[in-house]
């Protein structure tokens, strides 16, 4: 594969790799190291990439060995990404809203940490990564079936903690 190959069929995985690499770390700095470090791996083996049948399958097994391996180097630390995913409110709304909703998306955050791991992933892809059932299908090789299996039943499971957790 030659540059213009790997800027072509590479690089526009970035977003997909960052949500898988973001499910597994769960910081935002370690993952942009994961994630860049996962790219080097790639360019590095670029040459062997042109007998790869599905780059966006390889370059996800990638990310995860490379996230796995800082996890495992870094045993014990505890990260909080809660103030990375928090859309801006209205200037109107009021700090005590903003402190609440901040708490609740910590919790779903640690929730989804009790998910299984494939419903994890497929909620951190389509929900963090913005990406399309069909997109997440090529990227894990799940079924469509299967996806959507796995976004429901996960929904529904952090549905059922959030509610039990507050008492509703």
């Amino acid at each position: 594969m030659n540059e213009r190959q790997f800027r072509e069929r590479i690089l526009p995985l970035h977003r997909m790799m960052y949500a898988y690499a973001l499910a597994i770390v769960r910081n935002d700095n370690d993952t942009q190291d994961c994630v860049q470090e996962a790219f080097t791996r790639l360019w590095e083996s670029r040459r062997r990439l042109d007998s790869v049948e599905n780059h966006a399958s390889y370059a996800l097994s990638v990310v995860r060995n490379v996230a796995v391996n800082s996890m495992s180097v870094r045993k014990g630390e505890v990260s909080d990404i809660a103030e990375l995913h928090i859309d801006t409110p209205d200037a109107d709304a009021l700090p005590d809203r903003l402190l609440e909703a901040k708490d609740d998306l910590g919790r779903i955050e640690a929730l989804m940490d009790l998910l299984p791991d494939n419903q994890r992933r497929v909620i951190a892809l389509s929900s963090v990564a913005g990406l399309t059932n069909d997109e997440i299908m090529r990227v894990t090789g799940l079924s469509n079936e299967n996806v959507r299996v796995l976004l429901s039943r996960g929904r529904k499971k952090l549905r059922e903690m959030f509610h039990k957790i507050h008492g509703l």
